[in-house]
């Protein structure tokens, strides 16, 4: 277990080079571009649409919600479809780097020198998808919380005009 540590130290400036790598689509040696289409996507098509809805919210309806639906939507698609797919792009292309230094290939127990237990022999695969499992799931928690966040802030008025209605069923 110790050695495998070591391994995945020593393999962390590769996996660094290999983010920057996975960044440039074209494979011209500029793996900035990556980070930039983030930051452009994550800015102007996600948080600006946010801070315009919160700025226009009570003065101009229509454009808070025109906005608030945008970033929201943006970020969404990010959270939902982007980062998992990203996952498992960079962790299939850069399988003969990562697995076994990185993320572990197997897991087993040595009972003799001959002879090995396994547990999981595919342990790199149940890694790799748990993880996109467990975005997902964040994904969804965070939605929900999003969601839950949002509706307990609206105003809880009746619109002009509007009489509350008695309580009672039928009439």
């Amino acid at each position: 277990m110790l050695e495998w540590f070591g391994e995945m130290f020593a393999t962390l400036p590769d996996v660094a080079r290999a983010v920057y790598d996975f960044g440039d689509p074209g494979d011209e040696g500029r793996g900035w571009v990556g980070g930039l289409i983030t930051l452009l996507w994550l800015g102007p098509l996600g948080i600006l649409p946010l801070y315009v809805a919160k700025l226009t919210y009570g003065k101009r309806e229509w454009v808070s919600a025109t906005m608030g639906i945008m970033g929201a939507s943006s970020l969404l698609w990010w959270l939902h479809g982007v980062l998992p797919h990203v996952w498992i792009q960079f962790t299939e292309s850069n399988v003969d780097l990562l697995e076994g230094t990185v993320i572990p290939a197997s897991a087993g127990i040595d009972v003799t020198d001959e002879y090995r237990l396994d547990i999981a022999s595919n342990l790199y695969g149940v890694i790799t998808e748990g993880i996109v499992g467990g975005l997902m799931i964040g994904g969804i928690v965070v939605t929900l919380w999003a969601a839950l966040r949002m509706q307990r802030s609206l105003p809880k008025t009746l619109a002009a005009g509007e009489s509350k209605p008695e309580s009672g069923g039928y009439k």
